[in-house]
């Protein structure tokens, strides 16, 4: 299988001309999707080394070895991309767990610290973490395990806030929520992406968006339904009163 991984070519041609100072978070901003690709890419060729690790599902087994070999799997990574950086040449990457949790030393006195965060399953869909504590922005990689008479492990990556939420019916809850992971939402590890950054609350209009969509499918099935009706409404009601006709139509011609 070939693996390709997306360079920003002029960019780094652009830092090589030292117009762009370095530093931790405009460096991780730039190899950490490559890196998680490549991370991930290597994963998936170790199917004996999984094969032989103590599993359990929803979270990264954290303290055992599927993020010892993650962040093997990171270090070689790094090693495979680092030359098409060459303005990163004196730059140091330590990788350890839990998860992959990586040091940038820029030099002796100038450390970053990133994460490369793991989820594994044998379910396409498994529970997340509290969103209120997480970098929405943070690469994870997924290890689905399949069973079958020999059990293989199909791997994919992304950013966080590409892979959160289970369908387009999700409800809110009472306390901060933990989005689940959804498999299906993320990039196959053959399939370049780029860093896109979110703010940290914009996972928020996931909800909104569900919330709407289950009254405009006649879903009501939960007091937040109701709640979700009656805002709607009001939020509609005090909109009219406020806005003239004139207003109104210019608005909704900008809507179309």
């Amino acid at each position: 299988m070939v693996f390709t991984i997306k360079i920003d070519s002029l960019y780094s041609h652009i830092l090589l001309l030292k117009m762009i100072p370095v530093s931790g978070i405009t460096f991780w901003k730039r190899v950490c999707m490559p890196l998680t690709q490549r991370t991930a890419q290597i994963l998936s060729t170790k199917q004996k080394e999984l094969r032989e690790l103590k599993w359990t599902d929803g979270e990264a087994n954290t303290e055992s070895g599927f993020s010892k070999l993650g962040c093997e799997s990171a270090k070689e990574a790094w090693n495979d991309i680092k030359v098409r950086f060459p303005e990163y040449k004196d730059i140091t990457l330590t990788f350890t767990s839990p998860d992959i949790n990586i040091t940038i030393s820029i030099d002796s006195n100038n450390n970053t610290y990133a994460k490369i965060e793991l989820k594994s399953g044998k379910a396409e869909i498994i529970p997340g973490s509290t969103i209120g504590k997480l970098d929405i922005n943070q690469p994870t990689i997924f290890c689905l395990r399949k069973e079958g008479p020999e059990q293989t492990f199909e791997f994919r990556y992304s950013q966080y806030h590409s892979c959160i939420g289970e369908k387009d019916t999700d409800m809110f809850q009472d306390r901060t929520p933990r989005p689940f992971v959804n498999f299906n939402k993320m990039t196959g590890i053959d399939t370049p992406i780029e860093y896109i950054e979110k703010e940290k609350g914009d996972w928020v209009k996931h909800y909104a968006n569900c919330a709407v969509f289950r009254i405009e499918e006649g879903i009501e099935s939960s007091w937040q339904d109701t709640l979700t009706k009656i805002i709607m409404k009001k939020a509609i009601d005090e909109y009219i009163k406020k806005t003239s006709v004139e207003e109104f139509a210019k608005l909704k011609s900008e809507l179309q």
